[in-house]
């Protein structure tokens, strides 16, 4: 159901509420020494389609960074600061996209003309290769963070709606948190009206379908999801041999039926610099968290879409908080919340989110049966929650 552990000073949990059902978030916290520094470097993966993208990212991703930061410490060592922080933006956003397209290019370099095969050529090929097929089918989001606290620097890079959290106290220890990424979904204006501009007019009653890209997907950027990014013969005679259990029927007759003209699903993250050296007066807090969060937040742990629904980002900063204003969060959340229950912060803060104090809410999370059945308005997704807390002044 949850695991959580506390690694280089970053507290975690992750959770999936169905008994036997798998978790297809991952996270990865890490300590790297560079040039005599500590860094830290956090990362979540919310896995769609199973955990195959999700896991591979998890296993490989960091080490391609940590690669490409020890290049560029020892480049700058003489340079600016400021040329420092735009070539560790760009080593981000540039690693991120390699490594998404070597996903695809292992697809493209197996089968350039997917539709040159018969169907027993494509199973076969499909069955031989399985693990690249299923990391490029299925997809993940990822929000990280990158630490340089010695010198007060820290990178944060979003691909998809996982989200990066900064929370900071006033004097009298209540919590405010602000998201600091754009979140590459359908409720974003701009991250729909980009995606409809790429894509011919004669597709515009078809590129949405109930808030959803083709009908598929929420998300408009991540990894893998190559059936959103690759023309439809790839999805039709390739991707479709795997096991149906990967994707469910609307996502296969969205591509089926309306991936004309791909990609609809991008790779370019979004990037941002934070100088520690401004917060170091406050109490701030850093929280990383992939869309199980914003499910229990938006809806109270129901699918029905609210119009005057409450910021995620904000009711997380208000959870870490010393003090907490008792009458927003029963407004926002319906039930009352509790501090220092735990020595995990990362649980108490999960905890608090899905139930609080409230056995009644607790009570009326769904079971095996209800989580089986998609159509129902009660819904909880897999959720993770990374919380560190930042370095403040002496």
């Amino acid at each position: 159901m949850s695991t959580s552990s506390v690694t280089a000073g970053v507290h975690s949990v992750t959770f999936q509420h169905t008994p036997g059902a798998r978790n297809e978030d991952r996270f990865v916290v890490q300590e790297w020494l560079i040039a005599d520094r500590t860094w830290k470097f956090l990362a979540v993966f919310d896995g769609h389609g199973s955990a195959y993208t999700s896991e591979y990212a998890a296993a490989n991703l960091p080490r391609l960074i940590e690669e490409e930061l020890r290049d560029v410490v020892e480049e700058c060592k003489n340079r600016s600061r400021d040329t420092f922080i735009t070539k560790v933006k760009r080593l981000l956003r540039r690693t991120i996209e390699d490594f998404d397209e070597d996903i695809g290019d292992a697809i493209k370099n197996l089968c350039p003309d997917p539709l040159s095969l018969s169907y027993p050529e494509a199973q076969d090929l499909v069955n031989a290769n399985r693990d690249i097929f299923q990391r490029a089918y299925s997809g993940s989001t990822l929000a990280l963070a990158l630490i340089d606290e010695e010198r007060d620097n820290m990178w944060v890079a979003g691909l998809g709606d996982s989200t990066v959290v900064l929370a900071y106290e006033d004097d009298d220890g209540t919590g405010y948190g602000e998201g600091l990424l754009t979140l590459h979904n359908t409720d974003t204006p701009k991250e729909y009206l980009n995606i409809a501009m790429m894509h011919p007019s004669e597709e515009k009653d078809t590129i949405m379908e109930k808030d959803q890209l083709l009908g598929a997907v929420r998300y408009t950027r991540g990894l893998g999801d190559y059936a959103l990014k690759l023309p439809s013969e790839f999805s039709t005679e390739l991707f479709f041999k795997l096991p149906r259990g990967l994707r469910p029927q609307n996502y296969r007759e969205g591509i089926r039926y309306y991936n004309v003209t791909p990609p609809y699903v991008l790779n370019s993250p979004g990037t941002r610099f934070i100088n520690l050296a401004e917060l170091r007066p406050h109490k701030s807090t850093l929280v990383l968290y992939t869309h199980g969060v914003d499910t229990i937040v938006n809806g109270n742990v129901k699918r029905i879409k609210k119009l005057d629904r409450p910021d995620p980002a904000s009711i997380v900063g208000k959870l870490t908080g010393s003090q907490v204003d008792e009458a927003s969060i029963q407004e926002a959340l319906k039930h009352g919340v509790e501090l220092n229950w735990t020595t995990n912060r990362a649980t108490e803060l999960l905890g608090n989110l899905v139930a609080g104090t409230s056995v009644e809410h607790f009570a009326k999370l769904p079971g095996p049966a209800e989580r089986r059945d998609r159509d129902r308005a009660v819904y909880v997704d897999d959720a993770t929650i990374l919380r560190y807390e930042l370095a403040t002044e002496a």
